[in-house]
């Protein structure tokens, strides 16, 4: 299905019911099956009470525009969301209490979308992206995100070092994720502005990534597993940041 430049499609209930919910505006138009479930039928409520144009279409109108992709019946048609710069983290830099999650050479969206998952389930305040080599916010990563992408803030950054650079000058820790470092995740005592850096599962942060962290972490694992999936690494480190300051707010 064709959409204008500014526009995308979006499939699945939980990323539309989120976009419906946190930009009405951007929506032009609900695309769902004749007969829907429960789930559907409560999403159908939600948008025709938000004045969205809701069309209803067989089986073959979904398997032909979006073969191949678990589209679950429905699909939305909206505005791109957009991606935040640099600027914005003027923005989150200078609160008392920060975590932000970096993401250096992911370029798998199912990856992303994940780590989007786990980062807006541990309340971090924006995920940060370099520019090149890395993937940004298609409507697969949307879509995997399950609704995650239109809670946090997301980043793209010209020059990835020069942006960790930033965040030490104003005081925030940053620890990277590494196979080869010698500290245990759970031995460091957090404080309530951190920045945790996590890179792809075959080749990890890059050397400059690494060589400007604050400290470098590992998550102990099986001598039979050589890594853990990016989303899994992710979700373990930041919780166990908000694990260390819930505790510390008791």
């Amino acid at each position: 299905m064709k959409t204008d430049s500014n526009e995308e499609m979006i499939c699945g209930l939980n990323a539309i019911s989120q976009i419906i919910k946190t930009r009405p505006k951007s929506v032009k138009a609900l695309f769902v099956i004749n007969s829907p479930n429960e789930r559907l039928k409560e999403l159908i409520e939600l948008t025709e009470d938000q004045n969205i144009k809701v069309e209803k279409h067989d089986a073959s109108f979904f398997d032909k525009n979006f073969e191949g992709i678990n589209h679950q019946n429905v699909a939305l048609r909206c505005n791109k969301r957009s991606e935040e710069t640099e600027d914005y983290l003027e923005l989150i830099l200078d609160k008392e209490e920060v975590k932000l999650l970096i993401l250096d050479g992911l370029t798998d969206p199912h990856n992303v979308g994940a780590c989007l998952r786990s980062a807006a389930a541990a309340k971090v305040d924006a995920v940060i992206v370099p520019k090149n080599r890395a993937c940004h916010l298609t409507s697969t990563v949307r879509k995997i995100s399950c609704g995650a992408s239109e809670l946090i803030p997301f980043i793209i950054v010209t020059n990835l070092v020069r942006t960790i650079s930033l965040i030490k000058e104003k005081g925030i820790l940053v620890y990277g994720s590494d196979l080869q470092a010698t500290k245990f995740y759970d031995e460091v005592v957090y404080s309530k502005r951190n920045a945790i850096i996590v890179g792809s599962e075959d080749k990890g942060i890059r050397r400059l990534t690494r060589e400007n962290c604050d400290e470098l972490i590992k998550i102990d694992m099986s001598d039979n597993m050589d890594s853990l999936n990016a989303s899994v690494s992710t979700g373990i480190l930041l919780f166990e940041i908000s694990r260390q300051n819930k505790i510390k707010s008791n």
